[in-house]
C-alpha cells in the first residue's frame, strides 16, 4: 500500500472514530436539545462538511438518527416493562 494511501485510511478510521463519539454523545444526551455545531466542533469539521460525513458514515442525518434511535427506545420499554411485571 503507498504512503498516501495509508495516510488517507488512517486518516479515514480516525474520522469513523470521531463520529462513533459523537453518536454515542447523541445517544446519551437524548433528553437534551441536539447542538450540530457543538459535534461538528467535537469533530473539528464544519457543519456542511460534518453533516456529510455523519450520513455517510450511518445512513442518516444527526437528527434522524435521533429520532430513530427514540423511535426504537419507544418500541423497546413496553417490552421491557412487560417482561418486569
Amino acid at each position: 500500500m503507498c504512503l498516501s494511501l495509508k495516510a488517507a485510511a488512517q486518516q479515514h478510521f480516525r474520522e469513523l472514530a470521531l463520529l462513533r463519539r459523537v453518536r454515542d454523545r447523541i445517544d446519551r444526551e437524548s433528553a437534551s436539545p441536539l447542538d450540530i455545531e457543538s459535534l461538528a466542533t467535537t469533530v473539528d469539521l464544519p457543519v456542511a462538511q460534518f453533516l456529510r460525513r455523519f450520513r455517510d458514515a450511518y445512513g442518516l442525518s444527526p437528527h434522524d438518527y435521533r429520532r430513530a434511535a427514540e423511535a426504537v427506545r419507544n418500541r423497546e420499554a413496553p417490552a421491557a416493562d412487560s417482561a418486569v411485571a
